[in-house]
C-alpha cells in the first residue's frame, strides 16, 4: 500500500528562533544610540555651560563709578582741587577677570588725566584717573566704558559739597573710640585723617590701606578708633564730603 509521504509539520519554534536575532540586534543598537545621544547630549551642555561661563568672566568696576541704574552721588570737598578715580578687573578678592580690559575715561564739567588705557588679565589689576573740576562748577559727571573685551558703562555724579555728617564719641582714660559716619550720598571710599596714635580697627573689612573706609552706601556707619595713648579724648563731630579730620579735645 502506498503512502503519501505526510508533510513535514513546521516547527513554531522555527520562526521564533529567526526573529529572535533581529530583535537582540535592534535593542543592541538602540542602547548604543541611547548611550550615544546620553554623551552628545552631556557634551552640549557641557560646551554650554564652558561657553557661559567665558561669556561672565569679566569684571569692570571701580570705587566711585557704577552701573548708570544705580544713579550713583558723592560728595567731594569743596577744596579739593582734583581727586582720583579707580578702576578695577575684578568684582572682589575670589573673582578677577582672566583678560585685558581696554577702556576709555571722560567727564562733563571737569577734566580727565590719562583718560585711556588697559587693565591686565589674570590678576587683580587698578587703574587710577585723575579728575579735575572745571572752575566754577559745582557739579560734574565721570564715564568710564569700557571697549574690550566687553562694552559696559560706569558712570557717576560728583558734587562740591559737604552733605555728609560723623560724630566721635569717646572720653579721656578710654582705650577706644567710636566714629559713626552717617553718608547722605552713595558713599564710596573716605579718607580717615587721624592723629599719629590712633589707628583704625583693623579687623573691619570695610577699612582699606591709608587709612580709608569704604562705605557701601547712604546710611550710618561705625567704626572703633583704636588709642595707643589714653590720654586722649577725641571726642569730635561735623560735616564732611569724602575725607574725614579728626583731632582731639583737651583732657577734662
Amino acid at each position: 500500500m502506498n503512502r503519501t509521504p505526510a508533510h513535514k509539520r513546521p516547527s513554531i519554534h522555527t520562526h521564533v528562533a529567526r526573529r529572535r536575532v533581529p530583535a537582540a540586534a535592534v535593542l543592541a543598537v538602540a542602547v548604543v544610540l541611547a548611550l550615544a545621544g546620553f554623551a552628545a547630549a552631556r557634551y552640549v551642555m557641557q560646551q554650554q555651560q564652558d561657553g557661559l561661563a567665558t561669556a561672565t568672566d569679566f569684571y569692570f568696576t571701580s570705587d566711585y563709578l557704577k552701573e548708570s541704574g544705580e544713579n550713583a552721588t558723592y560728595y567731594i570737598d569743596p577744596s579739593t582741587d582734583d581727586f582720583t578715580v579707580e578702576l578695577r578687573n575684578f568684582a572682589d578678592d575670589l573673582r578677577t577677570t582672566s583678560g585685558g580690559i581696554s577702556y576709555s575715561v571722560n567727564a562733563t564739567n571737569a577734566s580727565v588725566a590719562s583718560g585711556s588705557g588697559m587693565l591686565k588679565g589674570t590678576e587683580r589689576s587698578t587703574a587710577k584717573v585723575t579728575v579735575t573740576p572745571s572752575s566754577g562748577v559745582q557739579e560734574f559727571t565721570v564715564t568710564a566704558t569700557s571697549t574690550s573685551p566687553y562694552a559696559q558703562e560706569l558712570t557717576a555724579t560728583f558734587i562740591l559739597a559737604k552733605g555728609n555728617h560723623y560724630t566721635v564719641e569717646d572720653a579721656s582714660g578710654n582705650t577706644a573710640a567710636v566714629l559713626t559716619m552717617t553718608c547722605a550720598d552713595s558713599g564710596g571710599p573716605i579718607t580717615l585723617d587721624l592723629p599719629s596714635e590712633v589707628i583704625p580697627d583693623a579687623t573691619d573689612g570695610r577699612v582699606r590701606s591709608e587709612n580709608t573706609f569704604t562705605a557701601d552706601g547712604p546710611g550710618v556707619y561705625s567704626l572703633v578708633l583704636l588709642k595707643t595713648n589714653a590720654s586722649l579724648n577725641l571726642t569730635d563731630s561735623g560735616e564732611f564730603a569724602n575725607k574725614i579730620t579728626v583731632g582731639t579735645s583737651p583732657a577734662t
